[in-house]
């Protein structure tokens, strides 16, 4: 694909894993975005990718050989959060024996990353605004202004609009940041990327600890997929780190997921069976027939049923793979 960045919409585009339909939306606002200089808001729920999404923005700009600043507007004190940002001199408040750069002064020429704005208090909101107008600020205890040439981009777990709505977030600053939105979507809204995800920690796990792992069983497959995951894609990768650190095998079997997840699948079994008892098929039955019957359709292309299906056909080579071994 020629673009004028040269990103490449791949299943390991950056440090992104999946080539799913909505992230592949990701992709292509990251593309769109990275050679600008205008300020991207970054949603989704925790442990979907949010900083990982403006590391790559960064990375993609002209800017990504100077600083990438991130700063946690959550896990600070209220009372810190101005210092961190806009620094402070000696003498500023109690226990500054110290001058001090802040992540403003720190991202010059470079991105300033303000991750969970949400959080921020609204006396705070009120000074962001001031600074998004002509990017000048002062340390904390002096007078003196600072040019910032930075870029800026901001994430929040909440809806941030509700938090407009609910007078938590002020709407002027609003209007400021959310200039050019991206929506980092839930692991169980893209479904097709778990295996892709899933392999690629189990690989790198493997290889990290010199363990033989190699792979997952189908019926293992089918409880990875059908886990709700709230966790997200971290919840996924600590879950593989889990099993890596525990198992010795070639292949992850069923019996080897932790119970959270076992537990899931079988009260979803429960579920199905009620509501029509005549269902008696194993789920990875149920999705080796699904698979087999796109690719009939498909009269044998892989891709062509993967596409019918949503999911990646390196996926369906894998799972002939496990078919033909079993």
């Amino acid at each position: 694909m020629n673009n004028q960045t040269g990103i490449q919409h791949t299943p390991d585009f950056g440090r992104f894993i999946g080539t799913s339909l909505v992230m592949q939306d990701v992709y292509s606002k990251i593309e769109r975005y990275a050679p600008t200089n205008t300020t991207v808001f970054i949603e989704g729920q925790s442990g979907t990718g949010k900083e990982i999404c403006a590391q790559m923005l960064h990375s993609y700009s002209d800017r990504h050989n100077n600083p990438f600043i991130a700063l946690n507007c959550a896990a600070l004190p209220a009372d810190l959060i101005e210092s961190a940002l806009f620094g402070h001199v000696k003498g500023a408040f109690t226990g500054a024996d110290n001058a001090r750069d802040g992540a403003i002064a720190r991202a010059q020429n470079g991105t300033l990353f303000l991750d969970e704005i949400g959080d921020m208090p609204l006396d705070l909101q009120a000074k962001i605004l001031r600074f998004c107008q002509d990017f000048r600020y002062s340390k904390l205890g002096s007078d003196t202004m600072h040019q910032a040439n930075i870029r800026l981009i901001c994430a929040s777990n909440k809806n941030i609009k509700r938090q407009v709505d609910h007078h938590l977030f002020r709407e002027d600053l609003y209007y400021r940041l959310y200039v050019a939105p991206i929506m980092m979507p839930a692991l169980q809204a893209r479904q097709s990327d778990i295996l892709d995800i899933a392999y690629y920690y189990l690989k790198f796990y493997a290889e990290e600890q010199n363990k033989p792992i190699k792979g997952f069983s189908e019926n293992a497959e089918v409880i990875l997929l059908n886990y709700h995951w709230p966790g997200n894609v971290r919840e996924l990768r600590n879950v593989i780190h889990q099993i890596v650190s525990l198992e010795q095998t070639p292949l992850i079997l069923a019996s080897m997921l932790p119970d959270i997840l076992t537990k899931n699948i079988k009260k979803n079994q429960t579920k199905l069976t009620k509501q029509d008892p005549h269902i008696s098929l194993p789920l990875w039955k149920i999705e080796q027939n699904a698979i087999q019957s796109a690719i009939n359709l498909a009269s044998g292309n892989i891709p062509k049923a993967a596409a019918m299906l949503d999911v990646a056909p390196s996926t369906i080579y894998r799972k002939i793979k496990l078919w033909k071994n079993k």
